[in-house]
Parts: C-alpha cells; sequence; structure tokens
C-alpha cells in the first residue's frame, strides 16, 4: 500500500468512527436529553442554577445505578420488580446498624448494604434460575416479602440524620474534582460494567441469551448461571444505591423508593434497550435515568401537576415497546423473504 493510501486509510477510519458514533441510539438520546434542558431553561431559567444542577445529579445517580442492573437484566430478557424493596431493606438495615453503632466504619455500613442487596437478589436468582420461576411472577412476589419484612423489622422507625454520624451524610456533600463521590461512583459503574457486557465473554452471553436463548443453549452457554449473575448484580447494586440513599436524603424508613421499579424499567427502555431482550446498552440506560430525573425536576420547577410524570414515562414505554415490536416485525419479514430461517 502507497502512503498516500495510507494517510487516506488513517484519515477516513476516524471519520467512519465518528459517524458510527453520530448515528448511534445512545448520540441520538444525548441529544434529546439536551433539548429537553434546552426547552425546561427557556421557561424556567432556574434550572440551569448550578445548586439545581448539582441536586439533580445527585438524584440521578440513585436512579442510575439501580437502572444499570434493570437494564442488563432486560437484556438477558428478564426483570426485576423488587428493586424498590431492596433498595429500603439494605437502606435501613446499614442506617439502623450505624445509629447503633455511631463510631462504627463507613466501609462495615457499605459491606452491610450491599451484603443485603447481594442476599436478596441471590433469592430472585434461585427463583427464577433455579426454579425457573418466570421473572415478572417470581419478583412481583419477591416485592412484596421484601418490602412486608423490612417494614416488620422497622416496626415503624424512621432513622433520621439527627442519629446518623456527620460523616455518613458527607459522602453525598463532600466534592472530590467538583463533584460528589455519588456521581463519581455512577461514572465508574456506567463505564465499568459498559465495558464488561461489551468486551467479555459473559457480557456477550447475556446479548446471546437475550437474542436468543434456546440458541444460546444449545451453543453451550449456560443460561441459567449466566441468569443468575444477573439477579445477584441487580441486587448488589440495589444494596450500594441503599447505603448511598441514606446518605443523600439523611432520613430513611422501610417505605423509600416505593417507585423505583418503574423509574427504572422507563430508564432502561427510554434509553433503548429493548424489552424483548438482546439490545441495548448500559450507557443508554444511564441517559434514559438522565432524562427521567430532568423531567422530574421540569416538572417541579414549571408547577405542573405531578401526575405528568408518570404518565410522560408511561407514553414513553409505550411508544419505545410499539417501536421495538415494529422494528422485529420488519426484521422477520425481510428474513422470510430472504429465505433465511
Amino acid at each position: 500500500m502507497s502512503e498516500q493510501a495510507q494517510q487516506a486509510s488513517a484519515g477516513q477510519k476516524p471519520r467512519s468512527l465518528s459517524r458510527l458514533w453520530f448515528a448511534s441510539r445512545e448520540a441520538k438520546l444525548l441529544l434529546a436529553l439536551l433539548l429537553i434542558c434546552i426547552a425546561i431553561s427557556v421557561r424556567e431559567p432556574r434550572f440551569l442554577d448550578l445548586n439545581n444542577l448539582e441536586q439533580v445529579a445527585l438524584s440521578g445517580t440513585l436512579v442510575c445505578i439501580v437502572a444499570l442492573g434493570q437494564a442488563l437484566l432486560i437484556v438477558g430478557r428478564q426483570i426485576d420488580l423488587s428493586v424498590g424493596a431492596m433498595v429500603a431493606a439494605s437502606a435501613f438495615v446499614s442506617a439502623d446498624w450505624l445509629a447503633a453503632h455511631p463510631d462504627g466504619s463507613l466501609i462495615v455500613v457499605f459491606l452491610i448494604g450491599i451484603s443485603i442487596g447481594v442476599l436478596l437478589g441471590a433469592g430472585n436468582a434461585v427463583l427464577v434460575a433455579g426454579l425457573r420461576i418466570p421473572a415478572i411472577v417470581a419478583t412481583l412476589g419477591t416485592l412484596a416479602i421484601y418490602r412486608g419484612g423490612i417494614i416488620v423489622y422497622a416496626g415503624g422507625r424512621q432513622i433520621s440524620a439527627t442519629v446518623l454520624p456527620d460523616s455518613y451524610g458527607n459522602i453525598a456533600q463532600m466534592h472530590i474534582g467538583g463533584q460528589s463521590p455519588l456521581v463519581w461512583t455512577t461514572l465508574a459503574l456506567v463505564v465499568i460494567l459498559g465495558w464488561l457486557a461489551r468486551f467479555t465473554r459473559t457480557g456477550r452471553n447475556i446479548y446471546a441469551i437475550g437474542s436468543n436463548t434456546e440458541g444460546a443453549e444449545f451453543a453451550g452457554i449456560a443460561v441459567r448461571r449466566h441468569i443468575a449473575y444477573l439477579f445477584v448484580l441487580s441486587g448488589g447494586l440495589c444494596g450500594l444505591t441503599g447505603v448511598l440513599w441514606g446518605a443523600r436524603f439523611g432520613t430513611v424508613d422501610a417505605i423509600i423508593a416505593p417507585d423505583l421499579q418503574l423509574q427504572t424499567i422507563s430508564a432502561a427502555v427510554v434509553g433503548g434497550v429493548s424489552i424483548f431482550g438482546g439490545s441495548g446498552s448500559v450507557y443508554g440506560a444511564a441517559i434514559g435515568a438522565a432524562i427521567f430525573v430532568v423531567l422530574q425536576n421540569g416538572v417541579q420547577l414549571l408547577g405542573l401537576d405531578q401526575f405528568w410524570i408518570p404518565a410522560l414515562l408511561g407514553v414513553a414505554i409505550l411508544a419505545t415497546v410499539i417501536f421495538y415490536s415494529q422494528l422485529t416485525r420488519r426484521s422477520e419479514t425481510s428474513r422470510s423473504r430472504k429465505g433465511t430461517p
């Protein structure tokens, strides 16, 4: 190859990669997020206030972390309706321990919260991967069991910031490099889980399972084991979120995060994760979570009825499901015309 040809080839590659990125789902979602922010700020300039943006970012981190696990579950053609109850259980148990041991290490608090989440996630894994109960049925049952269990454990108690050490609340209030540790933690999880899903064998297997479960089994992929991994991972992320929830809001009780399952499913689906499995990314789910919290903040700032938040999410979910349903039908029609199976 001549030098000119090499230079041309080298010059074409970045352009093709840039075109590929701008044509991606994530780029379109970022554009949609930007347009939503502009629309809200035009109507309500307070949206661009630095303090307001910081509060939006902090609230978004909690939804985003759980949405990452939910997105991977949906990619693998599963779902978890018990995420809110797992967050509540992890938040209350860890905060309760810290209230009883105000001089205790925050590392222990995180270990307790994450362990609770992993344990509850393993319970879901046993039901779905072990006993082969459909995920929507199993997690609907554990939603009631986990929520009821933590309500009984709490006994009507509420743990407030006044009985917790200042170091706990400082986790959310302090700044490192201009941002809260919650934001940096969320960004790190997005990058790590995104890389694992894209570049590891386990990640590729999850996409294969979501695309064609029977075909994945025929190819020798341990489907049930991978599904168990996903539920345990989702539980661990819920446990981490529970600890961060207490640091963010200060007050913890047994009924926090009642709508988290709807929020995270919405974030994943709006973020381009196909509800039929096998398609989407954690990057899109993270952007979907950002869209959700921006819309929520915009509704509050504009003084609109809070009813519009779940209504908008419902419309977005239905529109996305209809879109992917039509896309699947067109793909199947195209394959049948070509005579491919």
